[in-house]
C-alpha cells in the first residue's frame, strides 16, 4: 500500500537558503532520506513525523547534506 503524499518544511536551511521556505512533497515515510533538488542543487533530506503547529498539517525535514 502506498503512502499518501505530505508536505515537509525544511527547518535548518542553511546560509545558501536562509531566506527561503524548502517545502517538499514526499510519499516516503518518517524516517527516510530523500533526495531533493533545491534551488539548482541536490540534496539529502530526512524526513521527521514532527509537526510544525505554526504551519497547518506540514512535518518537519531536516537538510542533511549537498550532494
Amino acid at each position: 500500500m502506498a503512502h499518501p503524499t505530505r508536505t515537509y518544511l525544511v527547518t535548518n536551511p542553511d546560509v545558501v537558503f536562509r531566506p527561503a521556505r524548502i517545502c517538499i512533497r514526499s510519499a516516503a515515510p518518517a524516517g527516510k532520506v530523500v533526495r531533493h533538488w533545491v534551488a539548482g542543487r541536490h540534496g539529502r533530506v530526512l524526513l521527521t513525523d514532527t509537526r510544525l503547529p505554526s504551519h497547518g498539517d506540514d512535518l518537519a525535514a531536516e537538510l542533511q547534506a549537498y550532494l
